[in-house]
């Protein structure tokens, strides 16, 4: 499982954005706040969560048994227990 956290400029998970495209995880947010992260060879994409930690923003992606083509596909933020 790959796991990487952001931080994000708040706390409210209704706030950002996140979306793939590719192999290249989105996130937007207040104030402008944008940002591009590349998934590395061998992450499944299509099976990415994203959960929010106050105002760390948590993405994992489990190991792909193939790398996976991904178009896009937006990605529900929720809190992770």
């Amino acid at each position: 499982m790959l796991v990487v956290t952001v931080p994000v400029p708040t706390t409210d998970a209704h706030e950002l954005s996140v979306w793939i495209e590719g192999t290249v995880v989105h996130v937007s947010g207040p104030a402008d706040y944008r940002r591009r992260l590349n998934l590395p060879d061998g992450a499944d994409g299509a099976r990415l969560q994203a959960g929010l930690f106050g105002d760390i923003l948590e993405l994992r992606a489990p190991r792909a048994e193939r790398s996976p083509s991904v178009r896009h596909r937006d990605v529900d933020v929720r809190p992770f227990s």
